[in-house]
């Protein structure tokens, strides 16, 4: 009996560090403080064009109004983004469905996470 309340006890752990380490707190743009914030990531797995990225990202009364990219690890990064943020910026969700880059998201993540005001 013991041996089964030790399996049922570690299952239960796994379970709980699994939702607390895999779950991912979303970002509300109501609760964002008007202002242009940058974001920054940096692109390291494969299959995906590495090096440095960087955003300036504006939110007005809880809106996203606009985002552009300044610095992208590869030449066709600015027309992507641009493609991805519109669809952002319409919708006022930086979590759209359709949106295939995570380098996107990311660095708005970023943005609105540490809420670094741009110059």
């Amino acid at each position: 009996m013991n041996f089964k309340k030790i399996i049922i006890s570690i299952v239960a752990f796994v379970f709980i560090f699994a939702v607390i380490v895999f779950a991912q707190a979303k970002i509300n743009l109501s609760k964002i403080p008007n202002g242009t914030y940058l974001g920054n990531y940096k692109a390291t797995y494969k299959g995906t064009r590495q090096g440095d990225y960087q955003v300036k990202a504006t939110v007005s009364d809880g809106k996203l109004t606009r985002v552009v990219l300044i610095k992208s690890a590869h030449k066709s990064g600015p027309e992507k983004s641009k493609e991805a943020y519109d669809k952002m910026i319409a919708a006022n969700d930086i979590y759209v469905d359709g949106i295939t880059g995570a380098t996107w998201k990311a660095l708005l993540e970023d943005a609105f996470t540490k809420l670094t005001p741009a110059k």
